[in-house]
């Protein structure tokens, strides 16, 4: 699941075939959904910068 939550990073998630591809999917959209919330919840805020 780790690795599953991480692909959230990449640019594309490579699924084995078989009869449980349609389920995968499910749960792989579900997690990243929640993946990315997590993510933009824990972005910093800065403030702007100042030109000296």
């Amino acid at each position: 699941m780790t690795d599953a939550a991480m692909a959230a990073r990449a640019e594309c998630v490579m699924l084995n075939k078989g009869p449980a591809l349609g389920s995968a999917i499910d749960l792989l959209d579900g997690l990243l959904v929640r993946m990315d919330e997590h993510l933009f919840k824990k972005t910093p805020m800065l403030r702007a910068l100042k030109s000296w």
